[in-house]
């Protein structure tokens, strides 16, 4: 009763009631592609992925919001960007209007590690890609459209910003990646990373000079960013006056961050090179947490969250995952590529192309919203998916209804694909009359119905997203007295 005086009064008085301030909260992220018990951490295996997740001023669920993904390093956890002795998230990003979430990445990279030719276990792309995003999209307001979407990252998270931003460009309209590792096919790296990450580089990436190598290597797959923005920061391993940093951070973190400028020169040359939107900002500064606040605070500066093209009829799109999404259509190789593929859009037309010395390789492609395809095996040059693909068949019981006897129709829906393939038709919805309902798993519905007089013909209707309609006919009989 005394709040809503209070909000009375403050109403009378012309005042605004405070804003809520923001709110830094943990929540749980499951996952099948990363086992917990197997996979590398910093610290004791969790028994669970988390994330911590700050919530902006003014945070209400009735309001959508833009939603920042922001990674770690590689001696880091999901807490670390929160820490006030590291990250100061609730400082650095203070008064930013969107949702930041920092997920666990372990010491990951990021990656499907190549682990022999497994391709997975740990599966951390596959987590991020087809888990992570479906998670916090079910329990946060996010904005739709890509200009509301970003990644950033520090070093291995700057990696990772602009690899999976690569990899789902439909999604993040812009990219940031903070001393990132974003060039790993180089002489030095596969010692440095054995020995500051702990971990093996062909377990990772396979060979260094392998296609799965390239197929995740920023620099290499750039051109997957030609239609975002690109923010890059990276120092030049010398710490700048004043700025507070340990001795002992500064002699190791000059030398890796030298190391890393290299890469970034690299990378910016390629973006560059591919037109794409880019801001580089060299500046002076050594690895350490100093310099990452900063470089995110000029990331905001710099606008992440700013108009991009939605949804543009050129594009290319390398990889060597075996299932994604390159923009309105997603992929699916009936095994795993061997060498990098790269898909190009040009008006109504899709091509797909092996790198040099690829063999053929067989892939489904399809349309998100209507599922229509088609199979080729690569190198191809086909139109782009139907909007309209298959058809309906219907089995309805029974055909004969009387008029004004409630009955009981049942209906079974099949998908026709192009190819002939049948399958049950899930979600499709039927109708008679006013009544309707939604075929389930096995394709089935139960309407109970009245049909009313005169006696004749009625029809059966069932529509799904992606096939033209399907009609029965029943005849309603008159009841016989």
């Amino acid at each position: 009763m005394i709040g809503v005086l209070l909000a009375a009064v403050l109403a009378f008085l012309g005042l605004a009631a405070p804003a809520q301030a923001s709110e830094l909260i943990s929540i749980a992220t499951p996952s099948r592609n990363v086992d917990t018990a197997r996979a590398v951490f910093n610290g004791p295996p969790p028994k669970e992925l988390r994330a911590n997740v700050l919530l902006p001023d003014g945070y209400t669920p009735t309001r959508r919001w833009p939603l920042l993904v922001l990674l770690h390093g590689i001696g880091d956890t999901y807490e670390t960007w929160a820490r006030p002795d590291r990250g100061d998230i609730v400082a650095t990003a203070k008064g930013l209007p969107a949702i930041v979430v920092m997920p666990e990445g372990g010491r990951g990279f990021y990656t499907n590690w190549f682990n022999g030719g497994k391709r997975g276990d740990p599966g951390w792309e596959r987590f991020y890609l087809d888990e992570l995003i479906p998670t916090i999209e079910a329990r946060f307001p996010i904005l739709p459209g890509r200009p509301n979407h970003a990644i950033a990252g520090l070093s291995m998270g700057g990696f990772g910003a602009s690899y999976l931003g690569s990899q789902r460009p439909d999604y993040f309209g812009a990219v940031a990646a903070f001393s990132g590792f974003v060039q790993h096919q180089r002489a030095e790296v596969a010692a440095g990373l054995r020995t500051l990450g702990g971990a093996e580089y062909e377990d990772i990436f396979g060979p260094m000079r392998g296609q799965y190598a390239t197929g995740h290597n920023p620099t290499r797959i750039v051109a997957n960013l030609r239609r975002s923005r690109l923010f890059v920061a990276a120092g030049d391993g010398i710490a700048e006056p004043g700025v507070s940093s340990e001795p002992a951070a500064v002699a190791a973190g000059g030398a890796v961050e030298a190391g890393l400028r290299q890469q970034n020169e690299e990378f910016t040359a390629a973006a560059r090179a591919a037109e794409i939107d880019l801001t580089y900002r060299p500046q002076t500064g050594v690895h350490d947490w100093p310099y990452w606040r900063r470089h995110l605070r000029q990331a905001i500066e710099w606008g992440l969250f700013r108009p991009v093209v939605e949804d543009p009829v050129g594009w290319t799109y390398s990889t060597t995952a075996t299932t994604g999404r390159m923009w309105g259509l997603a992929y699916a190789f009936t095994a795993p590529p061997e060498t990098t593929v790269t898909f190009t859009r040009e008006g109504g037309q899709v091509r797909g192309e092996l790198a040099p010395g690829g063999a053929g390789a067989t892939v489904r492609v399809q349309d998100v919203v209507t599922g229509c395809g088609f199979v080729a095996t690569v190198p191809f040059d086909r139109a782009l998916p139907a909007h309209v693909c298959g058809r309906i068949a219907l089995q309805v019981s029974p055909r004969r209804l009387l008029a004004g006897r409630r009955t009981t129709l049942r209906v079974r829906a099949i998908e026709v694909a192009d190819d002939g393939t049948r399958s049950a038709l899930e979600g499709a919805r039927v109708a008679f009359g006013r009544r309707s309902a939604r075929t389930g798993e096995n394709g089935r519905a139960a309407l109970r119905v009245r049909a009313r007089w005169p006696a004749g013909l009625r029809r059966v209707r069932v529509s799904h997203t992606g096939l033209p309609p399907a009609r029965v006919r029943v005849r309603v009989a008159a009841a016989r007295r």
